[in-house]
């Protein structure tokens, strides 16, 4: 191949320089819109990442004012400038900024009013409508699959009153992702509205009829009346609606209030808007917070206590008796102590059941109320050497007091003059770790006559019994403080203490005198420790005399079978709640109510109802429900002393503690003289029982529940009761519906 060489042009200088130059050029116009562009890129990606930290900062706000409202923590973090029952604008301001990823977050909450055809009330009137409890509408889920109750509770106090209740309408609110089936009611006689509201939907039913309350289908016309209604639904799955609001309109005014509605206070609808920098986020949250009736406590309870009166007698049986010696209570201490002691929180059970006598570390005590009982008779036993005119031979005699005879026709004033008069039972020393003395009088008393008889004694036998009720919470304590912080303290992790002993007895009680009115005869009130001390003064409680013969050797119980009836003794119940367990719900019953038999009748039975309470569902193997009582003059040598819980319906239960051993309170004889409810078991004269109820005696969302004392030989008499509930439901659900726009 031939290759040939070319020769170099001639004369092009500058042909290059041209080119670059017009090279130049093109890039000059291409690279700057380019350079521009890349510019307003790196701009616009600062920018977003600018936006997306503000909407980051502006949901951490929301998220955590949706833990505050979960956790039932809203009030605590808005102080004491918010108000529940405040529905009207404006919102409740954050008392701080958040900082969250460099930005400054402002938040704010406000309570949204849910019931639809009802104009918003005045903080005021919601309060009042709510805190009053005449009418009360509360819903859950039935058992029945995919339906929800509703139940609405009357408390009426006369006939014509419990009459004139007539219902206008009816409403419910779904939460999002539930839906009302149409004409699913079980009610009659109603038109029926659906409609989206408030992110879910409402459903109305008007009684164009305005029916009477009370002729609703079924129900209890009590008091308190309840009546319920069902309606059925569709929803997710395997997912109950716990977010169901529900409201009641009447045609009239609701009798002795000046307005003709009520809500479902449990269900809680809240605002939230939280705002970062440009971004402002609006979240709506719902929860349900199980409704506490005024007449509940919102706590836990310990308990202390003892008797003050004693047998001191062995197996022998005595002449004319059917029982041993050691079945009489004889012997009347002037004064007897109980502790309660502090359990760490990894000693407390699984169950949660915090022990007899125990209160959790770290325990914050609410209230502390003290209580005391006896029997008091107004006769005396005294020994008589012989002489007189008419002469009157030697022995054992009856002396009477005139002024312990229970009044043949009570009134307010003759029964004040016999219990803090006379008796002076209203009062007695009340002492903390031997540090702290003082006399307490009783808040409230209540006395109950003893007699006639089942046994033929004559009628104008008048002894009685007493209960005496004194909140002792403020009282002074050792070292400055009161009860309460002297309790709380001592149950603190760091406490060298960790328990407290409280002394409660005769406030009188002086040794070697004679009570004034008291005739000079040899005979013993009560005992000082000391069994061969006697001590005069105000007895508590009249104990069982006993007759000597001339050796000075019990021979005789006198008036054997009215001695069924002596007992005295002391109950403290301390009210607590622990931040490390589930919260429970109380409603103390202290009407004092004496259980005996009656003349030819095999048994006796005393029925009354408690209410005031609303009974959470069981959401867990922990949501245990309790009975506690105190009762006084329980004996183990007579049985077939029972308590039932609802014994009238299918679902009741007579209560005793599980087998095998039914130990300490056996079915047929729970008043024994001895306490599972306290940390002394063998109290003589006095239970102080805790029972576990069996699951469905008392049903979800009961209002109400009767109890049964019942009675063959025994003879009682009941103090206080108090019902717990603890469910899971307490802390409730949340639903969330967020958007997020520009601020401003």
């Amino acid at each position: 191949m031939k290759i040939t060489a070319k020769r170099p042009l001639r004369d092009e200088k500058g042909q290059t320089m041209i080119l670059v130059l017009v090279l130049l050029l093109i890039g000059i116009i291409i690279i700057t819109p380019v350079l521009k562009f890349m510019g307003t890129g790196m701009t616009s990606g600062r920018v977003y990442e600018q936006k997306i930290d503000e909407i980051y900062a502006a949901d951490a706000g929301v998220e955590d004012a949706l833990w505050h409202i979960r956790y039932d923590q809203v009030e605590d973090l808005l102080g004491g400038g918010y108000d529940e029952y405040n529905y009207n604008p404006p919102p409740y301001d954050y008392p701080y900024d958040l900082s969250v990823n460099g930005k400054n977050v402002t938040v704010t909450i406000q309570n949204i009013w849910i019931p639809k055809d009802i104009d918003i009330p005045s903080s005021g009137e919601a309060s009042q409508i709510i805190k009053d409890e005449k009418l009360l509408i509360i819903g859950f889920p039935s058992s029945t699959e995919s339906t929800y109750e509703i139940k609405i509770v009357y408390y009426w106090e006369d006939w014509y009153k419990r009459d004139a209740l007539r219902v206008e309408k009816i409403g419910i609110w779904l939460s999002p992702g539930f839906e009302y089936e149409e004409d699913s009611c079980s009610l009659t006689g109603y038109s029926e509205d659906i409609s989206p509201y408030k992110g879910g939907s409402a459903v109305v039913w008007t009684f164009a009829s305005e029916p009477r309350l009370r002729d609703f289908p079924g129900g209890d016309l009590g008091p308190p009346m309840v009546e319920t209604l069902t309606f059925e639904y569709t929803g997710p799955e395997g997912e109950l609606p716990e977010l169901v609001s529900s409201w009641i309109i009447t045609a009239e005014d609701i009798p002795d209030t000046d307005y003709n509605y009520t809500w479902d206070d449990s269900i809680r609808l809240y605002k939230i808007v939280s705002e970062a920098g440009g971004i402002q986020v609006e979240a709506y949250g719902a929860k349900t917070k199980f409704r506490r009736l005024k007449s509940t406590i919102a706590s836990d309870y310990g308990i202390a206590g003892n008797t003050w009166m004693k047998a001191t007698g062995g197996e022998e049986i005595l002449d004319g008796c059917s029982y041993p010696e050691k079945y009489f209570r004889d012997r009347l201490y002037a004064e007897s102590a109980g502790t309660v002691q502090r359990i760490g929180m990894q000693a407390i059970p699984e169950s949660g059941v915090v022990p007899p006598g125990e209160i959790p570390e770290e325990a914050v005590i609410e209230d502390v109320y003290l209580y005391w009982t006896g029997w008091i008779d107004y006769h005396y036993f005294y020994y008589w050497p012989g002489g007189g005119w008419p002469y009157t031979p030697p022995g054992w005699y009856w002396g009477e007091i005139a002024a312990l005879k229970y009044p043949s026709t009570p009134t307010m004033a003759n029964l004040t003059t016999l219990v803090e008069e006379s008796a002076q039972v209203n009062k007695v020393k009340f002492d903390i770790d031997d540090a702290y003395s003082q006399t307490v009088t009783a808040d409230k008393w209540q006395t109950a006559r003893t007699d006639p008889s089942p046994y033929g004694w004559p009628q104008d036998i008048r002894s009685w019994a007493y209960s005496c009720f004194a909140d002792v919470t403020d009282l002074p304590a050792p070292g400055g403080m009161t009860v309460r912080e002297y309790i709380e303290e001592a149950m603190t992790s760091n406490s060298t203490i960790g328990e407290v002993t409280f002394t409660v007895g005769h406030d009188d009680a002086v040794i070697g005198e004679d009570r004034d009115g008291y005739p000079s005869y040899d005979f013993t009130l009560y005992i000082n420790g000391d069994e061969d001390d006697p001590s005069t003064g105000y007895p508590l409680a009249t104990p069982a005399h006993k007759i000597k013969d001339e050796d000075e050797e019990i021979v005789e119980i006198c008036y054997r079978h009215r001695y069924n009836y002596t007992y005295a003794g002391w109950s403290l119940i301390i009210f607590y709640r622990s931040p490390a367990l589930k919260q429970r719900y109380l409603r103390l019953f202290d009407d004092f109510i004496m259980c005996t038999t009656e003349p030819g009748y095999p048994y006796h039975e005393e029925k009354f109802t408690i209410s005031g309470f609303l009974a959470p569902p069981v959401l867990s193997e922990g949501d245990t429900s309790h009975l506690t009582y105190f009762v006084g003059e329980g004996d183990a040598h007579f049985e077939d002393s029972q308590i039932g819980i609802n014994i009238g319906q299918t679902y009741g239960e007579w209560l005793n503690d599980p087998p095998p051993d039914y130990y300490p309170n056996p079915e047929d004889n729970v008043f024994n003289s001895l306490s599972s409810g306290i940390a002394i078991t063998e109290s003589d004269g006095i239970d102080v029982d805790t029972f576990e109820l069996p699951q469905g005696c008392i049903r979800a969302y009961d209002a109400s529940a009767e109890v049964t004392l019942h009675t063959t030989w025994e003879i009682y008499f009941l103090v206080y009761l108090v019902l717990s509930f603890r469910s899971d439901l307490t802390t409730g659900g949340i639903i969330t519906n967020y958007s997020v726009s520009p601020s401003g």
